[in-house]
């Protein structure tokens, strides 16, 4: 991101000096490298041979994909500067990416003086027995025998190896900046101190990119291509893809999730699938208990997390045979149900009003004091020793793609905040959970009619028609007999559904002569079976649809539109 922001920077001040006739501008030749573009044709080129193709150019920006696995050993460039965040590189690895230019020229070096993403525990032991800890709940929580369920396929000395390496990586990000000093001295470097004052034009320079980045990523996803969604799962698999298709997966993957037509605006508040996974942590905790159990060992009852909680641990559990991967969701799940949020939001989704010494925030904030390791663990914030309840709810509800607001009730020097939720985001979630339960409905219905007995849809090839003679053939002999077989049309494969969808949207773009010509083709299950998948894979080409053909739906029925043949 860095990388591309530096780089977007440098053209917007090209073009700046370039509009101002009265300077002479110079293009600076400029090769950036990152992970969006890695893996293009140009840049696979251009690694391999990386010491003669940087002759062509005054600079080299790159990100960590150039980290390791290569090497510049002719002079070429005078310095090296070298930006490191603290988010993903240790000391080691900056060393290793500052070392990929060989020449001794110096080096510029600028470290943040602290993780941008608060600072993480850095002792073994106490990394393996949370992480075990919250394994062990969601097996719980799941009805999995606890010792079995808080670990996964891997060995004992791959999980201490595991939880060793990220305790020195911890280490190394919250102390960057004196790990990386002291590596660096090892290796004979002598550091000339520069100070610390902050260069406000390079900043306000950054902010300009990465505000143009942003805005050129909206609009390009949103004027992306449609694609269906046997495309975006195809390219899944790919280890590249270009930029146009790299917008177009986004654009499906955002349409597929909202269920309204993509936007700039859209994918600006999607931010990349935070808000669409804050929304479903939302509607999880909306969703009411299964059940109560009761822990057998302590006598403490505890609540059974929803059905669509549970799924998604069931299903990593299945795919995900190593325990560090689990997204342990119903243990957040009881995280926040235990601070008593699902009881606070099915008051605020009624539209009550809350003020900051409300009882049961104040009891929701006792809560978490006295947990707060726990929710800085399970949640991932940080709660403050003096945690104020309106700032808890807040951020809980912030994790959950919603806002607080407020109005103020009450004479001048005797008025009181009362809170409540922004009706805007909640009317926007409230949306998008309405289209992922449709999506989970139409997705069990296909399971269940790919599920049924196959005998009980088709027929078998060698099976005789039934036949009985009619009522007075007792004792005469009948010419012919009566068949009383009455067979049901078999089930469409998902590989036939896709093909048949294919070949209505190849219609739709025909014209109204075309759709009826393919669903005369099809027998009336096969055609009602085709709409509803094309409605979940394109909706907006089936809208298009209903505006040209209004009579269409009816078209579906073969009293209407006959079979051919």
């Amino acid at each position: 991101r860095f990388i591309k922001k530096l780089d977007k920077s440098f053209t917007i001040k090209y073009e700046q000096s370039n509009s101002d006739k009265s300077h002479t501008s110079q293009k600076w030749r400029i090769w950036s490298v990152h992970s969006d573009n890695s893996g293009s044709d140009e840049n696979v080129a251009f690694i391999k041979d990386i010491t003669n193709a940087v002759k062509n150019f005054d600079a080299l920006f790159t990100s960590p994909s150039l980290g390791t696995g290569l090497d510049i050993s002719e002079y070429h460039f005078d310095v090296v500067f070298g930006v490191f965040h603290g988010v993903s590189q240790t000391a080691t690895e900056c060393a290793q990416q500052l070392y990929r230019y060989r020449p001794k020229v110096p080096f510029h070096i600028w470290v943040a003086p602290r993780p941008p993403f608060g600072y993480q525990d850095t002792n073994a032991s106490k990394i393996k027995e949370r992480l075990l800890q919250t394994n062990e709940m969601t097996a719980f929580l799941l009805r999995i025998d606890r010792q079995t369920g808080k670990r996964g396929a891997e060995k004992d000395w791959a999980l201490e190896a595991y939880c060793q390496i990220m305790a020195n990586r911890h280490y190394s990000l919250n102390n960057l900046r004196d790990d990386l000093r002291s590596l660096l001295t090892e290796m004979g470097n002598t550091f000339i101190y520069m100070g610390s004052d902050s260069d406000p034009q390079s900043l306000e320079s950054l902010k300009a990119a990465a505000q143009a980045l942003d805005s050129a990523h909206n609009s390009a996803v949103a004027k992306a291509k449609n694609i269906t969604l046997s495309e975006y799962r195809a390219r899944q698999s790919k280890d590249y893809l270009d930029p146009n298709e790299i917008f177009e997966c986004e654009k499906f993957r955002i349409s597929d999730s909202y269920g309204i037509e993509v936007t700039e605006s859209l994918v600006e508040m999607d931010k990349g699938g935070r808000l669409i996974r804050a929304f479903a942590g939302l509607e999880a905790i909306l969703a009411p208990p299964e059940e109560s159990f009761t822990d057998p060992k302590t006598g403490q009852s505890y609540p059974t997390p929803p059905t669509i909680v549970t799924q998604k641990d069931r299903t990593e559990r299945d795919n995900l045979p190593l325990c560090i991967d689990w997204g342990n969701y119903s243990a957040r799940w009881l995280a926040r149900f235990n601070l008593g949020l699902h009881q606070i939001l099915s008051s605020l989704m009624k539209g009550d009003e809350v003020t900051a010494d409300d009882s049961t925030l104040l009891k929701m904030t006792e809560i978490a004091i006295h947990c707060a390791a726990h929710v800085k663990a399970i949640l991932g914030f940080t709660i403050p020793l003096d945690c104020k309840p309106i700032w808890l709810l807040a951020t809980l509800l912030e994790q959950l793609g919603l806002k607080l607001t407020f109005r103020k009730l009450g004479k001048r020097g005797q008025q009181v905040k009362l809170f409540s939720l922004s009706k805007e985001e909640l009317e926007f979630a409230m949306h998008v959970i309405a289209h992922r339960e449709t999506k989970r409905n139409q997705k069990e219905n296909r399971t269940y009619y790919a599920a049924q007995p196959p005998a009980a849809y088709s027929v078998n090839p060698n099976q005789q028609a039934v036949s009985t003679p009619p009522p007075n053939a007792i004792g005469n002999s009948h010419c012919q007999g009566e068949d009383t077989t009455e067979f049901e049309s078999p089930p469409t494969d998902r590989t036939t559904l896709l093909h048949c969808v294919e070949m209505l949207r190849s219609g739709i773009k025909q014209g109204v002569d075309a759709i009826k010509g393919i669903l005369k083709r099809w027998v009336e299950d096969l055609r009602w079976d085709t709409v509803l998948e094309l409605e979940a894979i394109a909706p907006d080409e089936l809208r298009l649809v209903e505006d040209q053909v209004p009579e269409f739906y009816a078209l579906l029925n073969e009293e209407v539109l006959p079979m051919e043949g």
